[in-house]
């Protein structure tokens, strides 16, 4: 778990992989790869620990209504992205680990003081806080990725968080649960706090030995200087929020929909989130390692197609039978998740490599902002469906899908193409 002293540049990109890696390159390598994955995963396991419960412990611990929480956490969400193009620049300019463990410090502080808060300004001000440290934390890890993996390993190490996240948020889920069973409700929640709290310190110790990574000084700024102005960093950008709003929205609204609306046994729900897990930890690995001799917008568009198969099925299944409609959701879900492995992964790497090493930060915060949008969305988008039109969200949702794949279809025929493989090569 040595990680390197200093890294004084980030690296463009992944250099070319080999066409078939030998099983070994499925695991990424490099000094310091040690102290980066324990620390993703002692991060995800607090971020399970509290985010299955997260208006259950807002609830339990401020005293405030269900409206009142949902309506603040939207502001918090909004009024916190302005900022973020802030954290991208601090990352520019002092490097990813001061950034981190100050980010983590400030997430632990948070989670300790709200059972302390019932007023609502000082609510949403502490949700702003926490919101702005979290999308610190998220502009940081690519940009460490891309400073410290060796040649070829910035997808693997980008693969390696994202195992990381879901079997932690998996395992901290479950302890959060046997938390819960085993005290009063307030005292539960509030367990489950302090223990979200205590991760965060954990992790910002992990952080430590890890080098801090700061932009190529002598790397001229390209043209236009920001983000926004560069078109094809914009493209996958956009690319990255429909997806995002996708399975965010797939996972809101999923279980509402088969228990509330369809009358489903709610194991069902457990059954298909399992599924998901599983698939994630054990083929994202493997599967990342065969992305990167791949043309990445098709790549892309082919994984967007993926995640039809689940919305299709959702979208027909008040018209399905029980014993037709399980078998459907498993196998929709199987395939789902695959799509989020193949398409996710490789829209990560290409935000990664397609960002000028000197205003990598920059870059990253202009994809966070992009992706806390989304997040904002997401809740009004599916609370309106589910309202008016429940199966019409399955639909819509295909439908963006359907758009995502003809996009990345379109610009892989243009310049772009060229462009986004000559990224990925590095």
């Amino acid at each position: 778990m040595n990680a390197p002293e200093e890294s004084g540049s980030t690296t463009r990109g992944s250099a070319p992989q080999e066409t078939k890696p030998p099983r070994a390159a499925m695991l990424p390598r490099g000094a310091g790869v040690g102290w980066f994955g324990l620390a993703a995963l002692v991060n995800a396991v607090g971020t399970g620990f509290f985010y299955p419960y997260q208006l259950l412990f807002f609830l339990a611990v401020t005293g405030f209504s269900l409206t009142t929480i949902g309506t603040a956490l939207t502001v918090a969400t909004l009024l916190a992205l302005p900022a973020v193009q802030l954290v991208g620049r601090c990352v520019d300019t002092w490097g990813t680990r001061p950034v981190l463990v100050t980010a983590a410090l400030v997430r632990t502080a948070a989670f300790v003081a709200y059972p302390f808060v019932h007023n609502i300004v000082s609510f949403v001000a502490l949700a702003v806080v926490a919101a702005v440290a979290q999308r610190a934390e998220q502009v940081s890890v690519p940009v460490l990725a891309a400073g410290i993996a060796p040649e070829g390993e910035v997808g693997r190490w980008l693969a390696l968080s994202r195992v990381a996240l879901n079997a932690g948020m998996g395992f901290g889920g479950l302890l959060a649960g046997l938390a819960l069973v085993a005290s009063g409700d307030r005292a539960g929640f509030v367990l489950v706090g302090l223990l979200n709290a205590a991760s965060f310190a954990v992790a910002a110790l992990l952080y430590l030995p890890l080098p801090t990574v700061r932009p190529a000084r002598k790397e001229a700024v390209p043209a236009g200087g920001r983000p926004w102005r560069d078109p094809l960093f914009v493209r996958i950008a956009v690319a990255n929020f429909l997806l995002i709003t996708v399975i965010v929205a797939t996972e809101a609204g999923l279980p509402v929909y088969l228990v509330d609306q369809l009358r489903t046994p709610a194991w069902i729900v457990g059954l298909l989130f399992a599924v998901n897990t599983v698939t994630m930890v054990v083929l994202q690995l493997p599967v990342s390692s065969r992305l990167g001799n791949r043309s990445p917008l098709r790549v892309v568009a082919a994984g967007t197609a993926l995640h039809a198969g689940l919305l299709v099925v959702l979208g027909c299944a008040d018209a399905l039978p029980l014993r037709a409609l399980l078998p459907l959701l498993v196998l929709g879900m199987a395939v789902y998740t695959l799509g989020e492995i193949v398409s996710t992964q490789t829209l990560s790497v290409l935000l990664v490599t397609l960002s000028p090493k000197r205003q990598l930060g920059s870059y990253q915060a202009f994809n966070q902002v992009m992706v806390g949008l989304a997040l904002a969305v997401v809740p009004l988008l599916v609370a309106f469906f589910l309202a008016h039109a429940p199966a019409g969200l399955w639909w819509v949702l295909a439908a963006a899908t359907a758009a995502l794949c003809l996009g990345m279809l379109s610009l892989h025929r243009g310049p772009a193409a060229a462009a986004a493989r000559g990224a990925e090569a590095g």
